[in-house]
């Protein structure tokens, strides 16, 4: 298998179910293309199409449906009757950020005497560890409440549970041995009866919440679902059922009355003044606060969302985007180094990529990770090693579940936990040769050839005259997109590109004009330069994009966003001489001109070829004087491609030197 990050993609386009999307079209009375949508996520009844579309905060589930809940409130209450002392232990990434915050802040409603402790990510690692509890226990804490973490941690509370009350509230997959605290809520530990599978941990926090308010108050707690809502996106779980109704209720509150830390990270973010989206937080949101336990410490972010002062909270929101910054270059820095060791392990990297440096900030590990399943599709395993003891963080690909894998190669790690497709563990440095055999191992049993391809999955087929503003606010009905619930993509199975151009400043980017039914449609292809090189005008192409509105001078068009673009023709192009003396002369003409550039652009020259050749004839053509030494071709900083004048006195003019010449080569 090669290390290509270049390779092609699957097309995964959803059939049609016609008989359940004729019903779902009348009973909800929604177009016909969103009724295919609702049918790929598995809805197949109107009322459960009802739920999905119109579903509010009264459609959330009974929360002494959890198991231990019951058990957790008894506690919580008779802590705070004897005004007990309560932390609120949490974690370092944005879930855990977040659940940290909401506990607090409702604690604070209550009166309680409430705290938080935080770990630190390089000296203390994920998760309960046993010199923070001993410090905890020695302030004479009553209750610790852990959020995002715990439940992998049944010899950690065992070694306290007699000293000091612990709730474990987690969401994360439960071992076999469920710690012995107080009171476990975790919706995936064993016999627990709850429906909703899928909260994260800021989501498990809230329920605990709202046992806790409803027991006192009989009404419902709806506080800070703002918080909530960025806690759950950033931890990219299933955004159906509660996490649904919680995301969208959370983004109406960001939009509307936000928390005063969350106001101020969307003003320094540039987000001011716009209707907030699920992707606002996974891609700009999120990253700002997440980079506070990455590179500082995870409580600067807490402080941001608990504080009531826009003074201050505008002072952290700068800091953290300073921290930011500063997390993105180190970022940059790991993944050169680690991307080149992938390319050095060569075999060994085949069914998986595992790579450890010394030194590497471990905060930024697991986006480096993301990178490279980015760049090779492979299951990838990024290690941090700091005094002989290597952290790692994991992401994985479709059809290969990481917690699995590291359970497969459990006797080589000191500990791990995570998801299918995320996780972390720790190992000793002189293991990591083993586990990568492990892991290759894993993966030779679990994974076909045809895993390693990534897949797009297309929603289905339409028309260009399908596309329409009208549409797309029909579209938007699905919103809040994310895992489980992703944004759709559509597919034109043949249409023309009119033109391309780059775009950016580093013109890494490409604007595609596509020859629609009813005339051009706009394209965007991000970090699509590449499709510069590979698609001409008047070539027929398959393109498979999501859809979005956008604005230019007060006028609103629809606009694609290009997620995968082949072209269709395959067929083998023959140049002939008299297109070869035709092209010449436009050439010759150009540089030769009284205003002759020092340059051309090959998309100058092409705008400039004789109306009777395809575009493709003219790169042939621009390719046989590149060979011949008329034309250089050169690339400039801001990475276009030219072409210059070579001096050509000496040399034969085409018409004679070209005579019997043909050129010919496969087209893409």
């Amino acid at each position: 298998m090669k290390l290509d990050k270049r390779k092609g993609k699957r097309w995964k386009i959803a059939e049609h179910q016609k008989e359940i999307e004729s019903q779902l079209t009348s009973g909800l009375a929604v177009h016909p293309i969103v009724s295919h949508l609702l049918a790929n996520r598995g809805i197949t009844t109107v009322e459960e199409g009802r739920t999905f579309l119109y579903s509010t905060m009264d459609d959330l589930l009974d929360p002494f449906m959890l198991k231990g809940m019951a058990q957790a409130v008894e506690e919580i209450e008779r802590v705070l009757a004897m005004n007990g002392s309560i932390v609120i232990y949490g974690d370092y990434d944005v879930d855990g950020i977040t659940a940290t915050s909401l506990m607090y802040r409702f604690f604070s409603r209550l009166g309680a005497n409430v705290t938080y402790y935080i770990p630190e990510r390089q000296s203390e690692g994920y998760g309960l560890n046993l010199e923070a509890l001993e410090y905890l226990i020695a302030q004479k804490t009553d209750l610790i409440i852990s959020v995002d973490c715990g439940i992998s941690s049944y010899d950690i509370v065992e070694a306290v549970r007699d000293r000091v009350s612990m709730i474990i509230t987690d969401h994360h997959t439960s071992p076999p041995q469920i710690p012995r605290a107080t009171a476990v809520v975790n919706h995936k530990q064993p016999e627990c009866p709850y429906t909703d599978k899928n909260l994260s941990g800021v989501g498990v926090a809230f329920k605990v919440c709202q046992a806790l308010w409803k027991r006192r108050t009989g009404e419902e707690y709806r506080e800070d679902l703002d918080i909530v809502a960025l806690g759950t996106v950033a931890d990219v779980v299933p955004l159906v059922g509660e996490n649904r109704i919680i995301v969208r209720e959370g983004l109406r509150k960001m939009t509307e009355s936000p928390n005063v830390g969350i106001q101020a990270l969307v003003q320094v973010a540039g987000l001011e003044g716009k209707v907030l989206s699920a992707g606002h937080i996974g891609f700009t949101l999120a990253p700002r606060l997440n980079a506070a336990g990455r590179v500082t410490h995870a409580t600067r972010a807490v402080e941001l969302l608990i504080t009531t002062d826009l003074v201050e909270a505008m002072e952290i929101a700068e800091e953290l985007q300073e921290t930011n910054t500063e997390r993105q270059q180190i970022e940059r820095a790991i993944f050169e180094e680690a991307y080149q060791s992938v390319l050095a392990q060569g075999s060994l990297a085949d069914q998986c990529i595992v790579v450890a440096g010394e030194g590497w900030h471990p905060g930024v590990i697991g986006i480096v990770a993301s990178r490279l399943v980015e760049a090779f599709y492979k299951p990838t395993m990024v290690i941090s090693i700091h005094d002989g003891i290597g952290k790692g963080s994991c992401r994985s690909i479709d059809h290969c579940n990481m917690y699995d894998m590291l359970t497969f190669a459990g006797d080589t790690l000191i500990q791990f936990g995570g998801h299918a497709q995320a996780a972390g563990f720790s190992v000793q440095a002189e293991h990591i040769d083993a586990l990568r055999e492990k892991a290759s191992e894993f993966c030779r049993k679990q994974l076909t050839e045809e895993d390693y391809i990534p897949i797009v999955t297309v929603d289905g087929a339409m028309h260009s005259d399908d596309i329409s503003i009208e549409l797309i606010d029909q579209i938007a009905t699905l919103e809040p997109y994310g895992m489980g619930n992703s944004t759709p993509v559509f597919a034109l199975p043949k249409i023309r590109v009119q033109n391309l151009y780059p775009m950016g400043f580093q013109k890494n980017h490409c604007k595609i004009i596509l020859q629609g039914q009813q005339g051009p449609i706009d394209a965007v292809a991000w970090q699509g330069a590449h499709y510069m090189q590979e698609i001409f005008a008047d070539d027929p192409v398959k393109v498979a994009f999501s859809l979005q509105k956008n604005e230019w001078q007060g006028v609103v068009m629809p606009q694609l966003i290009v997620q995968d673009l082949e072209p269709l023709s395959q067929q083998r192009e023959r140049l002939e001489v008299d297109s070869l003396r035709k092209m010449y002369t436009v050439v010759k003409h150009i540089f030769r001109s009284p205003t002759a550039p020092k340059y051309i652009v090959e998309r100058e020259a092409l705008e400039c070829k004789p109306q009777e050749m395809t575009s493709r004839e003219a790169i042939l053509a621009l390719d046989v004087f590149k060979d011949l030494g008329i034309l250089k071709e050169e690339a400039l900083d801001d990475g276009r491609h030219v072409y210059r004048w070579v001096n050509v006195q000496q040399k034969l003019e085409l018409h004679t030197s070209l005579t019997f010449m043909t050129y010919s080569q496969e087209g893409s």
